[in-house]
């Protein structure tokens, strides 16, 4: 496999060369200069020692003139989830865990100083196997014992490829083309023009021509929709449309109410009028949309003088009333102009809810007045970080607040833009405060102003929104490794909190003119520990006896945050552990009928159903909770698309292609699964076993989420490569009905069905939906397939994922550009073939070659 060393220094950084970044001003540098460290890491073994562990190794070589020091520094750096525990082989140097996934190497006694030009090799295990490059160590600063306050960043890292053997890499092109051969060329004209597929579609053969003399007539109650059509219009032909209050006899687009169900739409075009009708504004959007849709995919790249609507009529209305995508920016920090752009293609494809994760462990991302250390703090991540100055690097983001994508916020002016955005395109915004765990970011900015009110001699006020007891001894580790980042849930102070944040944040949508009927308060991943030694939690057992343990304080803090909630006309909402629970670590998951939980409509995100749990979502929807599938193992766009060193994303459940995301079943998601997470098949009869979803169940599945955490963002193309294509999977299973090949009885005719529609998606995708998001709204950098190949009769031949998207090959060993040769037949040229699918714009997929 040879990939694109552009690309890779772009979009992924294999090869990190930084400049010098300091926590504060350094000193001049006098011997010894960490700036020239040259840190190289490379992957000795997975499975190391037959188990699910891998060894690798760093090595460390001096480039300054001057000795290494023999002791009295470290070297930091970030490694996500491979464990905290990292055990180094070397007897020179040693790893420690600091907090999460940040650690350090440390030189043992054993040390030898290296001079100039000198290497350390540093073998070391951690768990689990290393499935690309985003499993390597990040983010390496160098901290000197003498001066602790100052951090000064390794510029020169380099993360090695796997090896590939040529065996290998054939083998790899082989399998990409055996999944490709189900995938049939269909002409654009026999395609479907919107996406997703509505109830309704006939085409017929005639033309509307919309050019500046069209003429546009509203509803009086369709205003703003009007206004929306007209602003794309312009962005088509230079100019708005004319507006009417009466509908002339031909060149006319109306909106027009009429009695249909919510969000249900009818669009009519006739050689002498456009109508889009609907009940509600929201139906005339999507009408919009799908106008939108049956446009020449070209009249994006460039101003028209007419635009060529071809004769249809459709009645549409989805599926699903929630059709929803979570971002993380906590993890990692998005622009608001990311935001923008992400809500518009969202709206693009007729997804109607964004769940803004606005807060984790690793970063708090938006103003709350009166409250400025939650950005201050919270929003922050650097070094030094001890004394609460600013959050612990994290992901590789360095010694310095702003690198990559670690520190950030959002204003209450630039909230308030988001929510203004999303409700001009229909979309509600959900936002995210994450309780009573994965509240690190909260905690330590809260304890930043714990210390500030203290120095000035105001105990009260110090204590006012504190999140955590000086005396409180619990131990626990997070699933991500921190040991202290849950709030405590027996201290009024947390609760006031809240209460703030909450209030807050509702003004901010007052203000906005959004709506907001519920707040997403997290409720995940609590780690068994929290909270049993914390003086304030014994007490609150001591007089609650309501309450058993410690643990069952998570059912205590929601109904409170419920209640606070409802005093103010907003539903809860939160992961599935809020009725889901380990009794003990490892143990099975039980789902709680919590009878006033179900009464107020609390709605729930099921997200873990696998490792014995494939039914949890099921269950929670029989026994009456409004649950969103959210299933990680199909809708979690963290997880990279395929195998590959250079194929960011994570690997931990698997693979996540568009076509996993396409087959997903809602009503029956057990009949596509047919591998647990290691890629073994179930045993037979694994699934009867399981609870299936009731009648009454499936009323209470109220839509699909994806959801994007963003420990792997790392960088600004990552975002839409991790995004797209795979969110046009989401919108068409969120909103079009089962299709054929789900109803289907008989497996083989299910199939043979299955792969029939899958062939028309992505046909769609190639030809019509991807070409136009190359100049949509300034253009998305969605991903690109790399093509397969097989060597047959002495010939090479290739075949792609999204037919319509081009295959240049060459034959010298170059690289392929949009100036080679479109692949159209066998190739029997010789020699180091080298192909790669590109788009129009000259941005492509992964080189590929054989020999």
């Amino acid at each position: 496999m040879f990939m694109n060393k552009n690309w890779i220094l772009k979009a992924i950084g294999l090869v990190a060369v930084c400049c010098v970044l300091l926590a504060h001003t350094a000193p001049a540098q006098q011997g010894f200069n960490p700036m020239l460290l040259k840190i190289k890491w490379e992957l000795v073994q997975n499975q190391y020692q037959a188990k699910p562990q891998f060894l690798a190794a760093l090595v460390v070589t001096n480039g300054s003139q001057e000795i290494m020091p023999v002791s009295g520094w470290k070297l930091y750096f970030n490694l996500r989830y491979h464990s905290p525990n990292l055990t180094a082989l070397s007897k020179e140097l040693t790893i420690k865990n600091v907090n999460g996934e940040l650690f350090y190497l440390q030189p043992t006694l054993d040390f030898t100083p290296l001079k100039s030009g000198e290497s350390v090799r540093l073998e070391f295990t951690g768990a689990r196997r290393v499935a690309n490059y985003q499993d390597a160590p990040s983010g390496f600063f160098w901290v000197n014992d003498a001066t602790p306050q100052t951090a000064i960043s390794a510029n020169q890292v380099v993360v090695q490829p796997f090896i590939q053997s040529a065996q290998s890499t054939a083998e790899q092109a082989r399998a990409l083309f055996n999944e490709n051969q189900v995938v049939q060329d269909i002409p654009i004209a026999r395609l479907p023009k919107i996406l997703p597929t509505p109830v309704s579609y006939r085409e017929t053969n005639g033309i509307f021509t919309l050019d500046s003399r069209t003429t546009l007539v509203a509803d009086e109650s369709f205003q703003a929709e009007a206004n929306y059509l007209s602003e794309e219009i312009k962005k088509l032909l230079g100019k708005p449309l004319p507006r009417a209050k009466t509908e002339p006899a031909d060149k006319v687009i109306v909106l027009k109410k009429i009695n249909l169900p919510k969000e249900a739409y009818e669009l009519q075009v006739t050689p002498k009028r456009i109508t889009i009708s609907a009940t509600d504004g929201t139906g005339i959007f999507y009408g919009i949309q799908s106008l939108k849709a049956i446009l020449p995919t070209s009249v994006w790249a460039n101003k028209q003088v007419a635009l060529s609507v071809p004769t249809v009529s459709v009645s549409d209305a989805p599926r699903f009333a929630v059709r929803a995508f979570m971002l993380d920016v906590g993890r990692n920090f998005q622009p608001k102009q990311a935001i923008l752009k992400l809500l518009e293609v969202m709206a693009l494809y007729k997804l109607n809810v964004f769940h803004f994760h606005l807060t984790d462990d690793e970063g708090w991302r938006l103003a709350i007045p009166d409250l400025p250390e939650l950005t201050q703090v919270g929003s922050q991540r650097g070094y030094p970080f001890s004394n609460n100055e600013r959050l612990q690097p994290s992901y590789g983001s360095g010694a310095v607040a702003g690198r990559l994508m670690g520190s950030g916020f959002y204003s209450r002016a630039d909230f308030i833009e988001i929510l203004r955005y999303a409700t001009q395109r229909h979309i509600r915004v959900v936002p995210e405060i994450e309780s009573p765990g994965h509240a690190r970011a909260a905690i330590k900015a809260m304890e930043a102003r714990y210390t500030a009110y203290m120095g000035k001699n105001q105990p009260e006020e110090a204590e006012r929104y504190r999140l955590t007891e000086s005396n409180d001894q619990s131990q626990y580790r997070s699933a991500q490794y921190f040991t202290d980042n849950v709030m405590n849930a027996a201290l009024p102070s947390t609760y006031r909190f809240i209460e703030k944040v909450i209030d807050e944040v509702q003004r901010m949508y007052t203000e906005a003119g959004a709506p907001l009927s519920m707040m997403h308060m997290g409720g995940d991943e609590v780690p068994h520990g929290a909270w049993e030694k914390s003086p304030a939690v014994i007490a609150q057992l001591q007089q609650d006896t309501s309450v058993k343990t410690a643990k069952g304080l998570s059912q205590f803090f929601f109904s409170r945050v419920k209640t606070m909630l409802k005093a103010r006309g907003l539903m809860l909402t939160g992961w599935e552990e809020l009725v889901v629970h380990e009794p003990a670590p490892d143990s099975a998951r039980r789902v709680d009928v919590i009878s006033d939980f179900i009464k107020d409509q609390v709605q729930l995100d099921a997200w873990w159903n696998m490792y014995g749990n494939e039914d949890i979502p099921y269950r929670m929807a029989n026994a009456g909770y409004p649950t969103v599938l959210a299933c990680f193992d199909h809708f979690y766009f963290d997880l990279a698309h395929k195998p590959g060193f250079a194929e960011p994303g994570d690997a931990w459940i698997g693979y996540l292609d568009i076509d996993k995301l396409f087959q997903f079943i809602p009503y029956d998601y057990y009949r596509n699964n047919r591998t647990d997470v290691v890629g073994n098949a179930w045993p037979s009869g694994h699934f009867d076993r399981k609870e299936h979803l009731t009648q009454v169940g499936k009323q209470h599945i109220a839509g699909l989420k994806g959801a994007l955490w963003s420990e792997n963002i790392t960088a600004d193309s990552l975002l839409n490569y991790m995004l797209l294509p795979r969110l046009l999977a989401l919108a068409e299973r969120a909103w079009a009905a089962d299709p054929d090949w789900a109803k289907e009885p008989d497996s083989t005719r299910a199939k043979k069905v299955y792969d029939q529609a899958w062939s028309v998606f992505v046909n769609t995708l190639g030809k019509r939906e991807l070409p136009k998001l190359d100049f949509y709204n300034g253009g998305y950098s969605y991903r690109i397939p790399a093509a397969g190949a097989m060597l047959i009769d002495g010939k090479i031949e290739l075949n792609s994922q999204l037919p319509g998207l081009p295959i240049h090959y060459t034959t010298d060993g170059s690289e392929p550009s949009l100036k080679s040769p479109v692949y159209q037949s066998p190739i029997s040229a010789k020699g180091r073939i080298r192909w790669r699918v590109l788009n129009q714009k000259g941005r492509g997929g992964q080189v590929m070659q054989l020999n």
